[in-house]
């Protein structure tokens, strides 16, 4: 335990020193494998739903990573019976999923099932951020063989808090990137001989998602003509004649990021 522990404490140091926040999710993934014994490691940062969140995988085998089942996403997504425990109350102690619904139920339960077929595991630790309310986010370490021991588990349980502090290091990282190219953006819009408006910048990042002048409208709250008037203003000042000469020379401006694109 001591030497988990231990481990933990120095890859705590490394993530809060690094100044990239691509850096820390697979750091403590990394970590979390190893220490427990697993063979693969979900992370959901944001309140998990049915419908929609980010799902991130590591592993030691990359096809479980690059596993693209909306269903299993979906199961993932739900977050059972971790969403419901944690939700219910102030509980924000790690648990197994076969601790938390009893053995029996778990090994027949329809996510049980699901996961296995996807990754070959059939248990699952859930490490939750701590916190009070009803939504919970954190990290799910799955592993095949036998449930998570008292061990593992007082061993999560110590790591919990470093996690956490990890996780608000990362957003704060990601807070200082997104800031630096709002920078930026302002930066290059201001080069431009005629500056673009608020609202026309509004439309230029809905025109590199491909939305027609009718979504745009309907997403902008305006008619249809005004869009087109945007459209014009944009063309006119970023010297384009349609839609993708707009999108690439918003990219080489610095307005856009290189991967944005019409469709």
């Amino acid at each position: 335990m001591r030497e988990r522990h231990a481990r933990m404490l120095d890859l705590a140091v490394e993530v809060m020193s690094t100044e990239d926040p691509d850096r820390v999710w697979p750091l403590l993934a990394g970590e979390l494998l190893t220490a427990l014994d697993a063979a693969l490691v979900v992370v959901k940062e944001e309140p998990w739903t049915r419908e929609r969140g980010s799902v991130a995988f590591w592993s030691g085998r990359p096809e479980a990573e690059e596993h693209h089942d909306e269903s299993v996403r979906r199961r993932i997504r739900e977050g059972y019976p971790f969403a419901d425990h944690y939700g219910a109350g102030e509980d924000r102690a790690p648990r197994s999923a076969a601790g938390i619904t009893g053995a029996r139920v778990w090994r027949h339960s329809a996510t049980a099932d699901a996961l296995h077929r996807a990754f070959g595991t059939r248990h699952v630790l859930g490490i939750p951020f701590p916190g009070a309310g009803p939504h919970v986010s954190g990290f799910m370490v799955h592993r095949p063989g036998g449930d998570f021991s008292p061990h593992d588990v007082r061993y999560a349980a110590r790591v919990q808090p470093l996690l956490k502090a990890a996780t608000n290091h990362r957003s704060l990282l990601n807070a200082v990137r997104e800031a630096a190219g709002a920078d930026r953006k302002r930066e290059a819009n201001r080069s431009l001989a005629a500056p673009l408006t608020p609202r026309e910048l509004n439309v230029l990042h809905l025109l590199a998602t491909g939305l027609s002048a009718d979504s745009m409208a309907r997403r902008l709250g305006i008619s249809p003509r005004t869009v087109h008037k945007h459209l014009h203003a944009l063309y006119r000042k970023l010297g384009a004649a349609d839609r993708l000469g707009a999108v690439l020379r918003a990219q080489r401006a610095g307005l856009l990021a290189e991967d944005a694109g019409a469709s």
